[in-house]
């Protein structure tokens, strides 16, 4: 018999995977989908509890940094930008009010376990007892530094602290706490104490120099130096008037000449010119080098546009532009410009350089007209110079003393702008928004509900695919023609209510295929069915394809059952008590075997059923070859078809013997059931002999996808 290619093995091409492979495939491990669909979505209710109903309270706070920023646009309407300072600023403030000092007084107001009631529980589901006492507050300030939120948007000067509670009246009182001690802090922090201390000692030294004036007061009343008495006794004597004159000429004359020769001084260093104007400049009104530089570029580009970079020209122009670069960097000249004005301090000093010196003229005449009347004074002058050292050391004192409390002065003024600095920047925190907080709270049991199912069908559909990807047993004929390289030559239903009556048109068709085949122009005579695992549906297929040829278009079918040991063809085909029939004459038997091969005539006209196949020639392992040939071309020659229904191959091997000497091999494989290495081991074993494969049949098919959802498909 021919050992090529069926054309009924070829007709079919290999299925491609469609939607309707993984929904069936889908619906076939439903379980194992539900199960990864669920589970996610179980353990997020099941933690849902621990995420209860939340209250949000925030407030707003607003950051002025300078007293010019208004935060609207300047009279150029131009936009406001926030500078960086601002931006650091506000980071300072963010800190102060995040730091772990204003946080543990808030929580020592508000109470730890108001604010964490979960620290007055045991933890880990009961095993360990709750936080010790003095503990506590720390743990609470951890905690609290991790749910208070302080939002500064980008190029912004506001800033949003909140703080999430089960309960709204406690969330609003622990935002509120902390916002008003965030201010008492921040006072605190920028305060200066310095203002108090310096004014008191400058209240000290003004006390001593008015002690010190009121002691030179009495030092002059007491030798009548200037004084209203004395000042009137001037009046009414004479002669003291005159010696007071002199005095007074006297000191005018020495302060008049120290006056002239200090500013002789200033005047001799003085310049006569001063600079006004100064500029320097390396510009020039059409300058050639850069003229000729402008010019090589314009031409580069016009060459680099037509030509390649090391066109001789182009070269040529970059060493000009560099040779230009280098002089005008070395020996461009800069021009300068300046103006002088006489100087105007020069012309003052001038003028009052001279009338000192007409007024000291004028002192050196009166003085030489009192010359005579210093006789006179020179009691009064030894009275004066016995007073002098007193007087110089109260006017030392009263200096120092005066230095001292101007000096204090300054300071307790310095410390006191400070303080109102200090003050204004304190009041640069404007709190634009109190604690709020909506009457409606919010909950993570939604999103943690659609992340659990998110979750679920990601996992239903990893699971899914890995349950699909690792299955070992075929469910549609598609997937039989993918996985095994063979065409389905026909689809059996799973019996139903009504037996297999529904599957009577698929029979017909299966035999219509078989026998519209052909091998090199001649009709398929001897067919080996096969399958991978002895199934019942195996048997009921075969022998309800025997009765399909046999009844339906009456050829002469002869059912060649090699597994012996199964009485089943028996038992629905051959009537009670029915006769063995010899299969060949006494003198053309085969030889070999321990039986001569016999048959019954089944119920059905046409079809014969062999009786002791497994025991005669038919099932010898050890009979030749040629003789099963020739025994397979009587056969042929006396029945229209042969279906042989031989036993599972790892049982026993005869299929092998019989897959190169036969028409096709058809294997049945059982939905559900048959193994795919199984089936390919087969397969493999029927090809790797010289047999031919006409197909697959699928038995016990079910249908996995809803009818509803199978009529969109």
């Amino acid at each position: 018999m021919n050992t090529g290619n069926m054309a009924l093995s070829t007709a079919a091409p290999r299925a491609a995977f469609t939607l309707r492979d993984g929904l069936a495939s889908a619906f076939f491990h439903r379980k194992v989908i539900v199960i990864s669909l669920l589970l996610p979505v179980l353990a997020a209710l099941a933690i849902a509890p621990r995420f209860p109903l939340l209250y949000t309270a925030e407030a707003r706070l607003m950051v002025l940094f300078s007293r010019e920023q208004s935060g609207a646009q300047d009279l150029m309407m131009s936009q406001s930008m926030v500078s960086v300072d601002g931006l650091r600023a506000t980071e300072t403030e963010v800190g102060i009010l995040r730091s772990s000092e204003v946080i543990q007084r808030m929580i020592a107001e508000v109470g730890a376990e108001t604010l964490f009631p979960e620290l007055a529980r045991r933890r880990y589901l009961g095993l360990l007892p709750p936080y010790p006492v003095e503990a506590r507050r720390q743990y609470a300030t951890e905690m609290a530094q991790k749910r208070i939120r302080v939002v500064t948007p980008s190029n912004s000067n506001l800033v949003t602290v909140s703080f999430e509670h089960e309960n709204r009246e406690t969330a609003l009182e622990a935002i509120q706490s902390l916002v008003d001690i965030y201010l008492d802090h921040r006072f605190k922090v920028f305060e200066n104490a310095r203002s108090p201390y310096l004014l008191k000692e400058a209240e000290k030294y003004l006390h001593d120099l008015r002690n010190t004036e009121q002691r030179f007061a009495e030092l002059r009343s007491r030798y009548s130096l200037i004084d209203i008495k004395q000042e009137t006794l001037l009046a009414v004597n004479q002669m003291d008037s005159i010696v007071q004159r002199s005095r007074q000429l006297e000191e005018r004359r020495v302060a008049v000449r120290a006056e002239i020769e200090e500013a002789q001084k200033f005047l001799d260093e003085l310049p006569q010119l001063v600079s006004s104007f100064t500029e320097k400049s390396n510009q020039t009104d059409n300058d050639q080098a850069r003229n000729q530089r402008l010019t090589l570029q314009l031409e580069r580009k016009r060459l680099v546009e037509r030509y390649q970079s090391d066109y001789p020209r182009i070269q040529e122009i970059d060493k000009q532009l560099e040779a230009i670069d280098t002089f005008i960097e070395k020996y461009q000249p800069e021009y300068e410009t300046s103006r002088q004005i006489r100087n105007p301090a020069v012309e003052f000093l001038t003028n009052h350089l001279l009338t000192l010196k007409v007024e000291a003229e004028a002192v050196d005449r009166q003085v030489a007209e009192l010359t005579g009347q210093k006789v006179q004074a020179q009691d009064r002058i030894s009275e004066l110079l016995t007073v002098e050292p007193q007087i110089k050391d109260l006017e030392r004192l009263h200096a120092v003393q005066e230095d001292n409390y101007r000096e204090y002065g300054h300071r307790a003024e310095a410390a006191r702008l400070e303080e109102a600095a200090a003050r204004s920047r304190s009041a640069n925190v404007r709190v634009i928004e109190s604690a709020f907080a909506s009457p409606t709270g919010h909950s993570m049991v939604p999103s943690l509900l659609a992340g659990g199912l998110f979750i679920g069908v990601l996992l239903a559909a990893l699971c899914g695919l890995t349950a699909a990807r690792g299955r070992q047993v075929m469910l549609t004929p598609g997937e039989i023609e993918r996985r095994l390289g063979l065409p389905v030559l026909g689809t059996f239903d799973h019996p139903g209510p009504n037996g297999s009556s529904q599957n009577v048109g698929e029979m017909i068709f299966l035999a219509n295929r078989l026998r519209d085949a052909d091998q090199d122009g001649r009709r398929l005579s001897v067919i080996q069915v096969v399958s991978p695992s002895r199934t019942p549906e195996h048997r009921k297929l075969v022998r309800e394809l025997a009765l399909e040829v046999a009844k339906g278009y009456g050829h002469k079918t002869l059912l060649l059952d090699l597994d012996g040991t199964n009485t089943e063809h028996r038992d629905h085909l051959v009537a009670p008590g029915a006769a063995r029939i010899p299969l060949f004459a006494p003198e053309i038997a085969p030889e070999g075997g321990t039986e001569a091969p016999e048959v019954w005539m089944t119920k059905q006209s046409n079809l014969y059923l062999t009786a002791n196949a497994g025991t005669s020639a038919f099932g010898d392992p050890r009979i030749d070859r040629p003789q099963i040939r020739a025994i397979l071309d009587q056969l042929s020659e006396a029945f229209d078809l042969i279906l042989i229904d031989v036993p599972q191959l790892n049982a026993n091997r005869i299929g092998l013997r019989y897959a190169p000497m036969v028409d096709g091999s058809i294997m049945v494989v059982r939905a559900e059931s048959t193994r795919l290495a199984t089936a390919q081991y087969v397969r493999d074993a029927l090809l790797s002999v010289g047999g031919d494969m006409l197909g697959a049949v699928l038995t016990g098919r079910r249908y996995y996808i809803p009818k509803g959802v199978l009529r969109w498909l």
